[in-house]
């Protein structure tokens, strides 16, 4: 009998509990949007997600904030660069990480599915079929921001480039420097939070 009454009791606390799940996934207004301030094109509120799932989102978010401190700072490397004679064509490959790298780590222009940060934190929030193919996206995003670290080629500014910088233009060594510190953070983070997603869902 007292088995019974506690089975009955830890049931009901269970049913209550995923009741409140889906009592939250219902309130949330995908339709608002409210982020990025000024251009708010996604709807994103930490308080919306699970209290188990908020350093995953975050670092998601803080990834997507890096990419576009990466994007930047490229531009500037680059057009000092041009402005010292290397190649002019490095700045529009500066502008062309700026308007693909961004849009993949955030959200599309459609609003419909973004891939990284968006994909993932609505992924985790309400639908886990958007996680399917963000784990992949991420998972060759990764091994894009390794490589994009290391090497001299279009205008990404690798680890292999960073001698000669500093030999001619210590200015631009500096901050092809920062540029490869940023992309090791973003692998960081994108590689903890595709781990912590991976786990939880499967």
């Amino acid at each position: 009998m007292a088995s019974y009454v506690v089975n009955s009791v830890l049931n009901d606390s269970i049913r209550s509990i995923k009741s409140n799940q889906n009592d939250s996934k219902q309130k949330i207004n995908w339709d608002d949007f409210n982020y990025p301030p000024l251009i708010k094109v996604i709807h994103y509120n930490i308080e919306e997600v699970q209290p188990e799932y908020r350093l995953v989102v975050r670092s998601l978010w803080l990834s997507s904030i890096l990419i576009m401190a990466y994007t930047l700072l490229n531009i500037i490397d680059n057009s000092i660069q041009a402005g010292y004679g290397n190649d002019g064509i490095r700045i529009l490959y500066s502008f062309m990480f700026l308007f693909s790298f961004n849009p993949i780590q955030l959200q599309n222009i459609l609003h419909s599915q973004s891939f990284i940060f968006y994909r993932g934190y609505k992924g985790v929030v309400s639908d886990p079929y958007l996680l399917v193919l963000y784990k992949w996206v991420q998972i060759i995003l990764i091994l894009c921001w390794i490589t994009f670290s290391i090497v001299d080629i279009l205008g990404f500014n690798g680890f292999v480039v960073l001698s000669l910088l500093f030999e001619y233009l210590p200015f631009c060594g500096v901050l092809a420097l920062f540029e490869d510190i940023i992309f090791l953070l973003i692998v960081f983070l994108s590689g903890f939070a595709l781990f912590r997603i991976w786990k939880i869902k499967e």
